[in-house]
């Protein structure tokens, strides 16, 4: 077999790049006897009657293309679970786009807001991902420090003080993954009306909401300004569902126009079957979302104890998510 189409070829990602988390799950795979406390996934069941509603879509024959925004009726719910808990008022035809999970969506965000030679600021520590994706666009990555006082915090004044005139966008991530790092609801408040004035794009990663322990989730959601936010949430976290490869973003009108011509000739539309049924299942989710809620919080408390007795090492509880960040220094 010749090669010489492949010399035509170069590079256009460095295979060192590839997360080691894609090895540990290869090795997961062929070793049964392996235990793995890295994954980003819930360690408990799907609500049974979400995978009842997934079932009857099937059987009803929702197995076929949806519009790429998402069916209005996940739209709807989404809009509606949004004003229930964050007090925000989404129109469902214009400002939300259902993706194939929360990369899709942090992917589309990044690919309109960023150019080459904009300035990007991410958490340190934060999920290694997102320094990924804003190298690709020929962006420049800037880090603000996450806080350890006692748990892990953001502090919006360390993100405020690193504006420039360069920086195009700030990615929050509250919960945090992997700290369980929070942003206060007055720091938030400050964040973006500093963002605003300094015209800073916010992409604010709620996938964690659910899991918060110590007060209430403070959403980019309930300022009622999407001029300069974009807010990426997923359904895998929450409901244990993270193969089904569902997620949504909420933004201006314009930039959910935009995302969504790009979603065009990438995945067309989101899964059709994920759709039908959280749509069904999203306003009576309730129940489910405060159990799991506090079986992560009992794990957190367990881990954090069990890790805080070994001589040496040093874990903060965190505020939220379902990690832990301890220090073995």
């Amino acid at each position: 077999m010749s090669d010489t189409a492949l010399k035509r070829l170069q590079p256009i990602v460095k295979e060192s790049e590839s997360s080691p988390m894609r090895e540990m799950m290869k090795m997961m795979e062929e070793k049964k006897d392996l235990l793995s406390l890295s994954a980003g996934e819930a360690r408990f069941d799907a609500p049974p009657e979400l995978i009842e509603f997934a079932v009857k879509a099937m059987q009803d024959g929702k197995n076929l293309y949806t519009s790429t925004n998402g069916i209005p009726q996940i739209r709807e719910a989404v809009a509606a679970f949004a004003q229930r808990h964050f007090g925000a008022r989404i129109d469902p035809g214009t400002n939300i786009l259902m993706t194939v999970g929360g990369m899709e969506a942090i992917y589309l965000a990044m690919r309109i807001v960023l150019e080459r030679g904009d300035t990007v600021l991410l958490p340190d520590p934060g999920w290694g991902v997102m320094r990924t994706l804003v190298e690709r666009r020929g962006a420049r990555v800037e880090h603000y420090p996450l806080e350890e006082k006692g748990s892990w915090t953001i502090n919006h004044e360390a993100i405020l003080e690193r504006m420039d005139e360069k920086t195009k966008l700030v990615v929050v991530n509250t919960p945090s993954n992997p700290t369980g790092a929070t942003l206060s609801r007055e720091g938030f408040a400050a964040l973006l009306e500093g963002a605003r004035k300094r015209g800073v794009f916010v992409l604010s990663d709620e996938v964690y909401h659910n899991y918060v322990y110590q007060g209430e989730h403070a959403s980019a959601l309930s300022f009622d300004d999407l001029e300069n936010v974009i807010v990426v949430n997923s359904f895998s976290k929450t409901f244990a569902v993270t193969g089904w490869r569902l997620g949504y973003a909420i933004a201006h009108p314009w930039i959910i126009r935009q995302m969504g011509i790009y979603k065009e000739s990438i995945s067309l539309c989101s899964f059709s079957i994920g759709q039908w049924a959280m749509s069904e299942f999203l306003g009576r989710s309730e129940p489910y979302l405060n159990k799991a809620r506090e079986f992560c919080r009992g794990n957190m408390e367990k881990m954090a104890a069990r890790l805080n007795a070994i001589p040496g090492v040093r874990c903060a509880p965190p505020q939220g998510g379902f990690y832990v960040f301890a220090d073995f220094s």
